[in-house]
């Protein structure tokens, strides 16, 4: 099915409807003209307030280089570009933003889990030593890992280049690995002055932007890895705050005996709660209830519930 080539969107704010719209388009800033059709207005004390509406439109293709010609100026295939002075600066896809420009995107870090060493009992005959095949498939494996993470954060830092142009915010990428998962997480943080305009009533523009990301970075990347961004700290704030809300649960399902049903909540939120109590020896988890109605139970070892 051919996507939409104009939208028009509302939102509390004209931010908000800017990232609505492109979300609808699947396109980023510089692929679209925004024309801004009613800045909105808060009111007062709530009457009379509106919405922001803009229209956003994406431009037609560029036409295709002669042979012989140079790259387009301007084009994100472009590995350097000029500066007003004739200076050169480095390509947008290495993460260094141009001069003038705000947005500043720091080195990824690779955040692994750390595995203890485990202690091989008086007796016991040591592992096999894998064969060379195993370890050649291994190292292979290893390797095309790697050059994922590479291409990942690449096409990561470019998007977070284009996507929020204008403002006063520093990008950040994390690799984070779990045990119990086969696909890693790359974790986008967006902090800085304006971060928290991105994040909106209940994170719902941060909600909406994570879902513009992800889909442009699937559509450059193909591979299984799992994408958060993450705005002013939103979703590490929100995080801290179900993990003691697993915490006190589960004293309370260990002091009365019985099992303890949170609220319905998300598949992501679900998963916090059971990677936040899977090392505690006293209970168990498990998620009940179907579409949005599903929610965890924590089940203490001495269940007497019915």
């Amino acid at each position: 099915m051919a996507h939409e080539d104009s939208v028009v969107a509302s939102a509390p704010s004209v931010d908000e409807a800017i990232i609505m719209g492109l979300t609808r388009l699947m396109a980023t800033r510089d692929e679209v003209e925004i024309e801004v059709l009613d800045e909105g207005s808060r009111g007062f004390l709530g009457v009379g307030a509106r919405e922001a509406r803009v229209r956003i439109t994406r431009r037609p293709p560029e036409p295709p280089v002669s042979e012989g010609a140079g790259p387009a100026e301007g084009s994100l295939a472009e590995k350097g570009s000029r500066s007003r002075g004739g200076e050169a600066t480095p390509a947008k896809g290495t993460g260094m933003p141009e001069p003038g420009e705000s947005l500043s995107m720091p080195v990824t870090e690779t955040v692994a889990e750390s595995r203890p060493v485990e202690a091989r009992p008086a007796g016991a005959q040591p592992a096999e030593e894998p064969t060379a095949g195993e370890s050649a498939t291994s190292e292979r494996l290893a390797s095309e890992a790697e050059v994922l993470r590479g291409k990942v954060a690449s096409a990561a830092e470019e998007i977070a280049h284009h996507i929020l142009p204008g403002l006063d915010v520093k990008v950040s990428l994390t690799w984070l690995e779990d045990r119990e998962d086969k696909e890693p997480t790359i974790w986008v943080s967006i902090n800085g002055r304006d971060a928290d305009s991105l994040v909106g009533p209940q994170g719902r523009s941060l909600r909406a932007l994570q879902y513009l990301f992800r889909t442009l970075l699937y559509r450059q990347v193909d591979g299984n890895y799992n994408v958060v961004v993450d705005a002013d700290g939103f979703y590490k704030r929100r995080r801290q705050s179900l993990e003691a809300l697993a915490r006190k649960k589960a004293e309370q399902a260990v002091a009365s005996g019985r099992r303890v049903r949170l609220r319905a909540m998300p598949a992501n939120e679900r998963r916090i709660i059971h990677i936040a109590l899977r090392d505690d020896p006293r209970v168990e988890t498990e998620s009940v209830g179907h579409g949005r109605d599903r929610a965890v139970t924590i089940i203490p070892k001495d269940d007497v519930s019915v």
